[in-house]
């Protein structure tokens, strides 16, 4: 039986989903949310992994002091979906204060009956 095609909106709740946690870094929901073989570009061009990403979390080396995202386009081929979102955030990072827009470029597969992100990259936005 073929799986159901993925949505506009499966993408969309996923996304919100995703910001929700991070917000709060509830590692529970990310660990959902991200693929076991997750691969994130950072802005530095390292390298990041699900198990990273979940320990920055775990030690809240970012803490989000106020947040908002805005999906900017997303395109659905299949049970894959790539979604750019962009972020306007204030926080820490390792107690440094951090503001500004950041462009977020996801992919998304369908895995069952949820979306895992299997793919990213972020960067500031000037």
């Amino acid at each position: 039986m073929a799986k159901p095609q993925i949505t506009r909106e499966d993408v969309v709740e996923a996304e919100d989903r995703l910001f929700s946690a991070q917000l709060i870094s509830e590692v529970e929901i990310l660990d959902q949310l991200l693929h076991d073989d997750l691969i994130a570009v950072a802005p530095t061009g390292e390298i990041l992994t699900k198990e990273m990403d979940l320990n920055s979390h775990r030690a809240k080396i970012m803490v989000i002091e106020d947040a908002s995202t805005e999906i900017n386009d997303i395109k659905i081929t299949g049970d894959t979906a790539l979604s750019i979102v962009t972020m306007t955030a204030k926080g820490k990072v390792m107690g440094t204060p951090l503001a500004g827009k950041f462009r977020y470029f996801r992919v998304w597969k369908r895995f069952d009956d949820s979306l895992k992100v299997i793919g990213a990259s972020f960067m500031q936005l000037p």
